[in-house]
């Protein structure tokens, strides 16, 4: 484990002993640590950012561990007083939040390239990712805990293939009760030549299909249609008299 606090201080530690095995000191108080996929640990401090190597690994012995004499690299220097430090799973990127925004450096070596896709997937999609959120939920329940029940198991599903039907569509509404509800909302779309209701009718190209509802609106506008020409017609009859009467154009 890696610590750095206000006594500028980075302190490496043996857990298993609660004691620092070495410790190095930091100019000013530190702000952020990080651990990379290799053991590779970035310390923001100040305007510094420092990137150590072996500070897990490099043994003199069975017993000692040999303290780092140098960092493997540095960053800042600019002004920037660094907030944070974060690496980049499976990355060689390293990066680093200051108070002027964002900064990202290339670590040779600190990612791990090969992962194991059983573990950790990094191209996870969101059903893979849902799947192994339900694994790991069912992998903290206690087989005890885990019950079937035995009247269930063994027996078959006797419902036929309409009986499902028609309890899937019980509360799907009918094709036509369907379309209108449809026609509708395009209505509320927009009027005119171009309107949504128009362009759906010609994509549907639904000209010869009979419908009820259709039929009794093209009667009603025929009725229409032939009530103004008797009107018109009348009109013009007691217009003319009734010796000119008799040469006006029928239904015209």
């Amino acid at each position: 484990m890696v610590s750095a606090g206000q006594d500028m201080k980075m302190a490496v530690w043996d857990i298993r002993n609660f004691k620092p095995v070495h410790e190095y000191f930091l100019r000013q108080p530190g702000a952020s640590v990080a651990v990379s996929d290799r053991n590779l640990t970035a310390v923001g401090w100040g305007t510094q950012t420092t990137i150590w190597k072996d500070l897990f690994s490099k043994h003199r012995s069975d017993i000692d561990q040999v303290k780092v004499q140098a960092p493997y690299m540095a960053w800042g220097g600019e002004g920037q007083s660094v907030e944070r430090v974060k690496w980049c799973p499976f990355e060689d990127i390293l990066g680093i939040g200051h108070n002027r925004g964002f900064s990202s450096i290339i670590v040779p070596g600190a990612g791990e390239p090969n992962f194991d896709a059983l573990e950790l997937n990094p191209y996870e999609n969101t059903k893979q990712r849902q799947e192994a959120e339900v694994k790991s939920l069912l992998n903290k329940l206690q087989p005890e805990m885990i019950s079937l029940d035995p009247n269930t198991i063994g027996n078959l599903d006797t419902a036929s293939h309409e009986q499902r039907q028609l309890e899937k569509d019980l509360d799907r509404k009918t094709g036509v009760e369907a379309e209108r509800e449809r026609i509708e909302t395009l209505k509320n779309r927009g009027r005119g030549r171009n309107s949504s209701l128009r362009k759906h009718l010609r994509k549907k190209g639904n000209k010869n299909v009979i419908d009820e509802h259709k039929m009794r609106v093209i009667e009603m506008r025929e009725e229409q249609r032939k009530r103004a020409r008797d009107a018109k017609e009348g009109k013009q009859a007691d217009q003319l008299g009734p010796a000119l009467s008799r040469f006006v154009r029928k239904g015209g």
